[in-house]
């Protein structure tokens, strides 16, 4: 992307967001048409144009291009008109989305390398861990189990948030997931924005139910207000630095003895619709900031903002999800 356009100039933006474009159904679905919803609403009233792909079902805002599955998603990437795009995609299809907008010089997210990284859970915890980032400790292969009462969380080592996440008081896992050691504390997420700086723009609380078959995400309280922010911004600064994270990203921690991670997420999060209620910023000049320079060095919050998963279903367009 040239920086010669400027991040006030009109812009052609393409929001390529993977469940609606590619009819998914389900949870997935519904949380990334609130995503797109809210993002392609920033970017309008940024005055850009905006065009996403999409299986059928319609937002209020920018214009919609049917595609047919996973090859026409690719397709419209590869050949929709564009100044700037923006990707939101299962972490382990990203990185592979990525590299045709980074091949066309429009992407206005992640690296594609570190996208990859983010999405494999075992080797980014890895890669925290040697940069001396707080993490939940993981149990590797063959490795003997301490003595005593012991809580683990197994989870995917490729997936998305808590989807398959269980906790188990056994580290044997099967094929495919990794095991962590089970940190007490409260479940937060942190967002920000990579450019020239590092730019913090919420705490937030992730709304959680825990029950004996695992976790799963409900919602978000948006910001959160943590007597620990301090700790909280230094670990996702950190985190940032060693993952090279580059645009918008989202760090889940479990905030007990010290923030740890626990996810990384290289791309737009849930967080980002109750951010756009509250941040007095354009959420769409920051992430066009990023990518051209010029972040400013702190964003104005007013109010919060509460949302439940069950809620989103309600972002429809006259033709329904």
């Amino acid at each position: 992307m040239s920086d010669d356009r400027g991040a006030s100039s009109r812009l052609r933006i393409i929001l390529a967001e993977y469940a609606m474009a590619c009819g998914m159904g389900g949870t997935c679905q519904v949380e990334g048409t609130a995503m797109l919803a809210a993002l392609a609403g920033s970017f309008e009233r940024m005055g850009h144009h905006v065009d996403y792909p999409t299986s059928g079902p319609q937002i209020l805002a920018g214009r919609p291009h049917k595609v047919a599955g996973q090859e026409g998603f690719a397709r419209f990437l590869r050949s929709a008109p564009c100044d700037a795009g923006l990707v939101i995609a299962p972490d382990e299809l990203a990185p592979e989305y990525l590299e045709i907008l980074e091949a066309r010089g429009v992407n206005l997210g992640a690296d594609p390398e570190a996208a990859r990284l983010c999405a494999d859970k075992l080797e980014c915890t890895r890669a925290l861990a040697r940069a001396r980032v707080p993490v939940a400790d993981l149990v590797e292969e063959g490795e003997s189990p301490p003595k005593g009462c012991q809580i683990y969380v197994i989870k995917p080592r490729f997936g998305c948030g808590s989807e398959d996440v269980r906790i188990s008081s056994f580290c044997q896992r099967p094929e495919g997931f990794i095991a962590t050691r089970y940190v007490q504390g409260i479940s937060l997420s942190a967002s920000f924005i990579c450019g020239d700086g590092f730019l913090p723009l919420t705490i937030n609380r992730q709304l959680i139910e825990m029950d004996k078959d695992g976790f799963t995400y409900q919602g978000s309280q948006v910001p959160y207000p943590s007597p620990r922010a301090d700790e909280i911004w230094d670990v996702a600064r950190r985190a940032a630095s060693a993952l090279g994270l580059r645009g918008y990203a989202g760090i889940d921690m479990v905030v007990g003895d010290l923030p740890r991670v626990v996810d990384v997420n290289a791309r737009p999060t849930t967080s980002i619709i109750g951010i756009c209620r509250v941040m007095k910023e354009e959420l769409a000049d920051l992430i066009i900031k990023a990518r051209l320079g010029g972040l400013p060095e702190s964003v104005t919050i007013e109010g919060q903002a509460t949302f439940q998963k069950r809620e989103l279903a309600c972002i429809r367009s006259p033709d329904g999800l």
